[in-house]
């Protein structure tokens, strides 16, 4: 860390270069590679020492010629140390999580949970009780209903989630806290581990980057959560969607979740799961 303060601050990444290469003599060639060699060397390590050192690295102000390397460091170092982290389960916890038991990690607590929002998700869309209703206000009247406010939205789901998840010894609670004071929508824990859940209704102005700019960013990064999280999207019709940075509007659901699985990285798409409920009460979207 002393050594890439010390360099780095007279030194540009190599990959930077323009103009003229002969402005480059040998020695700076071989100061700036030894720079991302030791860059390198703390993305390469599991302890949380390398963490830290590449965050403080990051707010560095002499170091702004070199914060898309350090910053692409930073997050190679957090899946190294969230595998060197992972706990395998018992033979027994396995058993117990295969047979809709308590989860043994939190790999197995997203998978299950997952499992169940998408039961919760079909059941609101096609269900005989037309649970969407209780996702709009004024819902009997189609001239006048609007969408509920999120935290009701997320209320509303809290409730059936806790009732689903009681029996496999998993506290769901809303506004989990986080690193920074930080609050997620909904925070699920199990025996020391937890996962965050990240609510957005599909017309908010950050539908298209919350996954990242906080779900992963400021939540997933928690220890306990070993990298995983859920997005959760209510969709409310084509109408209100916010358009993708392309500027095209997605047409159903299903087409929201594709796009929003296509944002994450392969890495990513291991550990955040995607779920759009529709709650539109309308018969005709694909799913």
């Amino acid at each position: 860390e002393v050594l890439v303060s010390l360099f780095g601050s007279y030194f540009r990444p190599y990959k930077l270069r323009h103009e003229r290469e002969d402005e480059w003599n040998a020695s700076v060639n071989t100061d700036s590679e030894l720079v991302h060699a030791f860059i390198q060397r703390l993305a390469a390590s599991p302890d949380k020492d390398a963490s830290d050192a590449l965050t403080r690295l990051l707010s560095d102000s002499a170091l702004c010629r070199w914060r898309d390397v350090l910053s692409r460091a930073r997050d190679s170092q957090r899946v190294i140390q969230r595998d060197a982290s992972y706990r395998h389960p018992e033979p027994e916890q396995v058993c117990r999580t295969l047979d809709s038991g308590s989860p043994a990690n939190a790999a197995d607590l997203a998978a299950l949970v997952t499992d169940h929002l998408q039961d919760v998700g079909r059941n609101i869309r096609d269900g005989n009780t037309s649970g969407w209703r209780q996702y709009w206000d004024n819902p009997f009247n189609e001239e006048t209903r609007k969408p509920e406010h999120e935290e009701l939205c997320r209320d509303a789901l809290l409730t059936v989630l806790q009732y689903k998840t009681a029996a496999l010894n998993v506290d769901a609670q809303p506004e989990g806290r986080y690193v920074n004071d930080k609050r997620t929508d909904i925070r699920l824990y199990s025996r020391g581990f937890n996962v965050p859940i990240e609510i957005k209704k599909n017309n908010h102005p950050d539908l298209w980057n919350a996954i990242r700019s906080q779900l992963i960013a400021k939540y997933t990064r928690d220890p306990g959560a070993e990298g995983h999280g859920i997005y959760l999207v209510f969709w409310f019709g084509k109408e209100d969607t916010q358009s993708d940075p392309s500027g095209t509007r997605p047409g159903t659901p299903g087409e929201l979740r594709e796009r929003l699985e296509a944002t994450l990285s392969d890495e990513e798409a291991r550990r955040i799961s995607v779920v759009v409920f529709d709650v539109s009460g309308e018969e005709s979207n694909s799913r």
